[in-house]
């Protein structure tokens, strides 16, 4: 387990009550006080490299997770999802099941980002 994912699973599981297989975050040992734009705490950072070679860098806020790729950012707030960590607005989910990660049309059901792995 990366050191990120013992954090984030301790700290997520208060929350939403669901286990955080780590793959929505982790940029090394998250800064827990460190401030990210607008001044809100930055929880942890990851990258994942995705189909198609896609990098997206996914930034873990209380109650939110800033989503980047291809020049986008979406931010999406966390909701209860089944059997993972769900975070979801605009029309995007962001889902992570502990392997695998992906992006989601919720409108349309297509996937943006599919089969998206942790690479640090």
């Amino acid at each position: 387990m990366k050191p990120f994912t013992a954090v984030v699973r301790v700290g997520l599981c208060s929350v939403v009550l669901l286990p955080f297989g780590g793959t929505a975050l982790a940029d090394g040992l998250p800064a827990a006080s460190s401030p990210s734009a607008g001044g809100e705490r930055v929880l942890g950072r990851a990258t994942f490299r995705c189909q198609g070679g896609i990098r997206v860098q996914v930034t873990l806020l209380p109650n939110r997770a800033r989503v980047q790729f291809a020049g986008q950012t979406r931010v999406l707030n966390q909701a209860d999802g089944a059997g993972g960590v769900l975070y979801q607005g605009g029309g995007f989910a962001w889902v992570s099941n502990g392997e695998v990660a992906s992006m989601k049309e919720t409108r349309s059901g297509r996937f943006a980002l599919r089969g998206c792995v942790q690479v640090n």
